[in-house]
């Protein structure tokens, strides 16, 4: 398959998972970003900066190298401020070829909290295993591209972290498997809200 093909196929898998994740409630605003790794390639593509998740089209996605250069951004966008902790994820874990960092309501209040996400369910506990919470650095800055690093080397098998005061991170073998997991996290965090109301 040629390369131009296989770019297109996955530009498009990246706008309709980003589109999802908007009208899924995954996140508001321009907030939000969602990458995923070329098969057999040191590239991943990366949705742009300051642009809603609802309203991104496959050409606006940038191929970027795993140092961050762009290799390809057809429309002039940069990609994402959160690109470096994309590619800390990548370099660390060759079984992540996909990434969504969101901001769902229920998950991100529990990482205000500084603490691990309550895995209520039987289901949260098989598939989740554990999600930890890493500490709040500035968006787009190198102590949080070091500390998701520094998370993902303590736990090698993780799916999701909670980051402090900003959101979360979901790890998947492909597109899906990261917009699954994220959505996941939020019911998880969803179930754990509603079970501490009910146990007072």
């Amino acid at each position: 398959m040629k390369r131009e093909t296989i770019l297109s196929y996955y530009r498009e898998e990246l706008s309709r998972y980003s589109r999802i994740a908007f009208e899924r409630g995954l996140v508001g605003g321009t907030g939000g970003n969602l990458s995923l790794r070329i098969p057999d390639t040191d590239t991943v593509l990366i949705t742009p900066t300051g642009i809603s998740l609802g309203e991104i089209e496959p050409a606006m996605n940038v191929l970027v190298d795993l140092e961050g250069n762009i290799v390809e951004s057809p429309l002039g966008y940069k990609g994402s401020k959160e690109t470096t902790f994309h590619l800390s994820a990548y370099r660390l874990r060759q079984d992540v070829l996909a990434i969504a960092h969101l901001h769902p309501p229920y998950a991100t209040a529990y990482s205000c909290t500084g603490n691990p996400l309550p895995l209520a369910t039987v289901s949260a506990r098989v598939i989740l295993k554990s999600v930890p919470c890493i500490p709040c650095f500035n968006p787009g800055s190198k102590e949080l591209a070091d500390s998701v690093a520094t998370a993902l080397k303590a736990e090698p098998g993780v799916k999701a972290l909670l980051m402090q005061d900003h959101g979360i991170l979901a790890l998947g073998a492909d597109m899906n498997g990261a917009f699954h997991t994220a959505d996941l996290v939020e019911h998880t965090a969803q179930v754990a809200y509603i079970l501490k109301g009910i146990q007072g």
